[in-house]
C-alpha cells in the first residue's frame, strides 16, 4: 500500500471573516491543526515555492489573517508543517539500539513503516517534495541530521564512520521510499512491507555493521 498525499479540504474550520478578528475565538480549537494539516498537503503537491499562504488558507477553510495569527510568515509555517512527527526519531533510535543482529531489519521496517503509517507518511512526503524545491527545507533536513545522536547508537564505531555508514543506509532507504511512494513503480508498490524488508534488509545490515570497502 502506498502513501498519498490526500488532497481533500479539511473541514469543520470556519473563516475568522465574519467576525473580522485574527486571534482565537470560540469554535476555532483545531484551526491550528488544520492550518498544519492543509500546509503539509500543499507543500507535498507544489513545494516551498509553489505552496501560497492563500492557498493553504483556502485548502484550510480559514482567512490568511489565521495563518499570521499563528505561525506569522510562509517561513514559520513550513518549518513548523516539516517537524516530524514525535515517534518519528524514537522509533529509529529503539531500532538502533538494540542487538547488533538484526539491526538492518528493524531500521529497515522502522523507516519504510513510516511510510506506510496515514499519520506519518504525508509529513513524509511533503519532506520529500520541499528538500527538492526549496533551499530552506534542504538545510533543515541537513541540520536534522547534523543534530541528531543516531550514530552514537552505532556499537563501537567512531562518529564519523558511524555518519557514513548511517548516511549510506539512509540513502538506500530513501531510494526504496520514492519508488514505492512517489514513482509507484509496480514492482515495489505490489510487495507487501514484510516482503520488502525480507529483500532490503541484509544490505541496511551491510551498511550499519559490516566491513567497510577496503578493510580486510
Amino acid at each position: 500500500m502506498s502513501t498519498r498525499v490526500d488532497n481533500g479540504r479539511v473541514r469543520g474550520v470556519q473563516s475568522i471573516r465574519r467576525s473580522g478578528r485574527t486571534g482565537r475565538r470560540p469554535g476555532d480549537s483545531g484551526a491550528r491543526e488544520a492550518i498544519l494539516a492543509a500546509a503539509r498537503r500543499q507543500f507535498a503537491a507544489h513545494g516551498y515555492r509553489g505552496a501560497t499562504i492563500r492557498g493553504i488558507a483556502a485548502e484550510a477553510g480559514v482567512d490568511p489573517a489565521l495563518l499570521r495569527h499563528y505561525f506569522g510568515d510562509k517561513d514559520a509555517l513550513f518549518a513548523e508543517a516539516l517537524e516530524f512527527p514525535a515517534g518519528v526519531l524514537p522509533t529509529a533510535r529503539a531500532a538502533l539500539a538494540g542487538p547488533r543482529e538484526g539491526m538492518g531489519r528493524r531500521l529497515a521496517s522502522a523507516y519504510l513503516g513510516l511510510w506506510e503509517d496515514p499519520a506519518t507518511g504525508p509529513v513524509m512526503a511533503a519532506t520529500l517534495a520541499s528538500v527538492v524545491s526549496s533551499p530552506q527545507a534542504n538545510q533543515r533536513l541537513r541540520d536534522l541530521f547534523a543534530g541528531s545522536d543516531l550514530p552514537s547508537l552505532l556499537p563501537d564505531t567512531p562518529p564519523d564512520e558511524a555518519a557514513q555508514r548511517l548516511t549510506l543506509a539512509a540513502s538506500h532507504l530513501l531510494g526504496l521510499a520514492i519508488a514505492r511512494h512517489v514513482v509507484h513503480a509496480p514492482a515495489l508498490t505490489d510487495l507487501p512491507l514484510d516482503t520488502l524488508v525480507d529483500w532490503v534488509a541484509p544490505a541496511i545490515q551491510g551498511y550499519l555493521t559490516g566491513p567497510r570497502a577496503g578493510d580486510t
